[in-house]
């Protein structure tokens, strides 16, 4: 068998692409391999049926996905808070991170192993944005209370068309919970 040099990653973020665009629905395997370019057996190279790759993919939003963003500003910016911050929901704010945190919650309301998930991921995201907030010197109301409002707003469906654009808007909102 020839091998495609694709991972079990690029086939869940294969399937991230399609659960954004079109909800859990849209992810089925012939439109995965569609999209990816490649035949059904290097799925079955990676996973053993469809249901484990639904389980990976629900299992890497759980897992590392929040993570993601913190690791990827610390390269960057390195430990201060507010740089952290700043940087980290730049990153969160390109490409598809918060319309994926939206789709794999439609998701978990009917699968639990996607629920479960968002659980994971939110408490991630929690302490991750709780430890920022305490090393900029709130209390732990306040510094919660904002963690509380950052996950909102990173959880919220809008208009896409909205004036000033959420991106716009969230960046404002981030400011607005930085210490001045």
């Amino acid at each position: 068998m020839a091998r495609t040099g694709k991972t079990r990653l690029d086939w869940v973020q294969a399937g991230q692409k399609l659960l954004v665009e079109g909800g859990i629905d849209a992810v089925k395997l012939h439109c995965l391999t569609r999209q990816m370019g490649i035949s059904t057996g290097s799925f079955y190279h990676h996973f053993e049926n469809f249901d484990e790759y639904l389980s990976a993919l629900a299992d890497f939003f759980g897992s590392e996905q929040a993570q993601l963003p913190f690791d990827e500003a610390r390269k960057v910016v390195g430990d201060d808070p507010a740089e952290l911050l700043r940087e980290a929901t730049n990153i969160f704010g390109r490409g598809a991170m918060r319309q994926l945190n939206i789709a794999m919650r439609a998701w978990g309301y009917r699968d639990e192993r996607a629920r479960a998930a968002v659980k994971r991921y939110d408490k991630a995201l929690m302490q991750n944005l709780d430890e920022i907030f305490l090393a900029l010197g709130f209390d732990e109301v306040a510094a919660k209370s904002r963690t509380l409002i950052m996950l909102g707003l990173a959880s919220v469906e809008v208009d896409r068309n909205m004036q000033p654009s959420f991106r716009d808007r969230w960046f404002h909102i981030r400011d607005l919970v930085l210490p001045d």
